[in-house]
C-alpha cells in the first residue's frame, strides 16, 4: 500500500474554476473557513488527516499548515457569500455565547437552555459541511441537503438528523461521510454519518439515525420558520472524550470513502 497517498490531506483545494459542492455550477472557487470566521478565531493550525491522527502515524507526514484555520477551496463566491450573510451570524453568535459562558468564572450548571434561531443553525452546519469535500460525489443525503440549503421555506427530510454536545477542546474536527455503529458496541446496526463538525465550545453530529448516544438533537426544531427563536438545551457537564465519537476502539469502528483525506484533525499550532 501507498502509504504516502493513504495520508495525503486532499483540503478540497481544487482548480480556481471548478464544480462548486453546493450549487454544482462551475465557478470561481473561493475559500470557505470550516468552521466559519467569526464565531473562531483564524489562529494557524497544523492539520492531518482524521486517519492519519486515529491510527497515531504521525511520522508518515508533516502535518499541514494552515496560517488562518481550516478552509476549503469548493465552493463559489456565491454560495460563500450566502452561507456568510444569511445563516453564519447566528452560529458565530451560539458558538461565542457558549464560550463565553464556559470562559466565566461564573459556576457551570448542568444545563444551560440558550436562545437562538434553530432553522439558520441548521443551515449554516450543514453548508459548511458540504464544503468540507474534496471529491464532489453522488450521495444522496448531499442533493437533499443542496435542495433545502438555501430556500428558506424548505423543510429538511426526516432522515437527516443533527446531534449536538459540549465539546471544551481547542481542536477542530472536521469529518465526512463515514459509517460507523448505530449503538457503541452494538455491531449488528450501522449508521452512515453525513458530517461531524466539532469546535469550541460545540460538537455537532448529521446522521441518518432516530437518536445517537444519548446526545441533543437539534433537528427537533425542523419544523420552525427561519426567523423563529426557541431556547435549546446544552449540557455543559456531560463532557465526551476530545476524540468522541470518531475514534475507534472496542465498541467502534469508522469505515468511510475517497473524502477521509477530506477530513481532517487540526490543533493550534505550536509556538
Amino acid at each position: 500500500m501507498d502509504r504516502t497517498n493513504l495520508y495525503y490531506i486532499n483540503q478540497g483545494k481544487r482548480g480556481k474554476v471548478d464544480l462548486c459542492n453546493i450549487c454544482k455550477q462551475s465557478a470561481s472557487l473561493s475559500w470557505d473557513h470550516v468552521p466559519p470566521k467569526g464565531g473562531i478565531d483564524l489562529k494557524p493550525v497544523e492539520q492531518v488527516t482524521i486517519l492519519q491522527h486515529l491510527t497515531g502515524n504521525l511520522e508518515e507526514q508533516k502535518p499541514q499548515i494552515s496560517q488562518n484555520g481550516v478552509k476549503y477551496r469548493t465552493i463559489c463566491k456565491d454560495c460563500n457569500e450566502r452561507l456568510g450573510h444569511s445563516y453564519d451570524p447566528v452560529l458565530n453568535r451560539f458558538a461565542l455565547g457558549v464560550g463565553g459562558i464556559l470562559k466565566s468564572s461564573i459556576k457551570i450548571l448542568p444545563i444551560i437552555h440558550y436562545k437562538t434561531q434553530p432553522a439558520v443553525l441548521i443551515r449554516s452546519i450543514l453548508g459548511h459541511l458540504l464544503a468540507a469535500k474534496g471529491i464532489i460525489d453522488d450521495v444522496v443525503v448531499d442533493q437533499k441537503i443542496r435542495e433545502f440549503l438555501f430556500d428558506d421555506q424548505a423543510q429538511l427530510p426526516e432522515d437527516i438528523k443533527i446531534f449536538y454536545w459540549i465539546y471544551p477542546y481547542r481542536e477542530i474536527v472536521v469529518v465526512r461521510d463515514v459509517i460507523m455503529p448505530a449503538v457503541r458496541g452494538k455491531f449488528d446496526q450501522v449508521g452512515f454519518f453525513t458530517g461531524i463538525l466539532k469546535y469550541f465550545p460545540i460538537a455537532y453530529l448529521v446522521c441518518n439515525l432516530e437518536q445517537y448516544e444519548g446526545l441533543d438533537e437539534l433537528t427537533i426544531y425542523r419544523d420552525l420558520k427561519i426567523e423563529e427563536t426557541v431556547e435549546i438545551p446544552i449540557h455543559l457537564t456531560n463532557i465526551r472524550h476530545s476524540t468522541w465519537p470518531e475514534m475507534a476502539d472496542n465498541g467502534n469502528f469508522m469505515v468511510g470513502g475517497r473524502n477521509l483525506n477530506s477530513s481532517v484533525h487540526a490543533r493550534p499550532r505550536k509556538a
